[in-house]
């Protein structure tokens, strides 16, 4: 789950968006703010601030929720300070990279009138404005989406309407609400990608050839000769956790990596592994890198999982320093 985060969170942080660069105020500085905020924000704290959204349900820490925060106990340096640095041990990080000081201020600004003060709603996604001019015809599908009524649930025991409204969350409205509720829950589904996009791809000029993925031969796991018990637990741990971004052969230049403003480290990088020793790189999996998407680990992985992690890493990908 923590991967479909991760993708989400590529997908619209590189989307686009056009921000405020100059010094605004009053009514202005609150549009500003709520562009900035509905662009930035939203996947994490909501659309509304109070943090209900899918990637809140798979981070802990979770992220704030801004309409349950009183100014009193969260002033507005501190949250300026947070949006500029990141918060240690969080999925939240420094914003200096995508936004101006004055940016940072609007944001903080739009969220303490809009959501901490007034308690508003701000901006509801399925609206005229994004496209959704008859949001209402889904209204069937609702109680599906909403987890009112379970996705699981016995056919038998649904109206003709109903049966209807689940048919059409399922052929249409999955794709976003892909995490609705259901009364078991069954095994977690393992992703794995089956193709590979091509690089600057032209429906109007495409030979079949241009621009083919230089991506798969990084997703390809090193063979190991090791019989260690530590070692192939540290494979498997690798493979679910750490793939996603360092790629299959730990170089980090997988299709997500390339994503990543910071990429993520090339684990057979001779320089970096040759000034590091197993407690730092230990440090650095249970505690993340701030200002990098690297988390902190130290909540999902145990002391033991993490060791048999670096052993992995030593064995498959460059000898690490005691």
């Amino acid at each position: 789950m923590l991967i479909r985060v991760i993708f989400y969170y590529c997908l619209y942080i590189f989307s686009g968006a056009i921000l405020a660069t100059e010094k605004t105020t009053g009514d202005d500085a609150l549009s500003e703010g709520r562009k900035i905020y509905n662009y930035r924000c939203y996947y994490c704290h909501g659309y509304s601030g109070n943090a209900n959204t899918l990637a809140a349900r798979f981070l802990e820490p979770k992220p704030r929720d801004f309409v349950n925060s009183s100014l009193e106990n969260l002033t507005r340096e501190q949250m300026i300070s947070v949006v500029t640095h990141g918060k240690k041990n969080t999925a939240m990080t420094g914003f200096t990279k995508f936004l101006s000081d004055n940016e940072i201020a609007l944001v903080v600004d739009f969220v303490r009138q809009e959501f901490m003060t007034n308690k508003r709603e701000n901006t509801r996604y399925h609206t005229a404005e994004n496209g959704w001019k008859n949001h209402n015809k889904y209204q069937i599908a609702f109680p599906f989406a909403t987890g009112e009524i379970a996705l699981d649930v016995k056919q038998e025991s649904l109206t003709e309407q109903q049966k209807l409204g689940l048919q059409l969350y399922l052929t249409s409205c999955i794709t976003c609400h892909d995490n609705s509720r259901v009364e078991e829950a069954g095994d977690i589904w393992q992703t794995q990608s089956i193709s590979y996009p091509r690089n600057n791809y032209s429906f109007t000029n495409f030979d079949g050839m241009t621009g083919a993925s230089t991506y798969q031969k990084h997703d390809t796991f090193p063979l190991l000769k090791t019989e260690s018990a530590q070692v192939k637990q540290g494979e498997k741990l690798y493979r679910d956790n750490c793939a996603f971004c360092h790629a299959m052969d730990g170089s980090g230049q997988n299709w997500i990596g390339s994503f990543l403003d910071n990429k993520p480290q090339n684990l057979g990088d001779a320089t970096f592994m040759s000034n590091i020793n197993k407690e730092v790189l230990k440090t650095m999996i249970k505690k993340g890198k701030t200002n990098t998407s690297m988390p902190a680990w130290e909540s999902v992985l145990s002391e033991q999982q993490i060791d048999a992690i670096i052993s992995y890493i030593d064995e498959a990908f460059h000898h690490i320093k005691n």
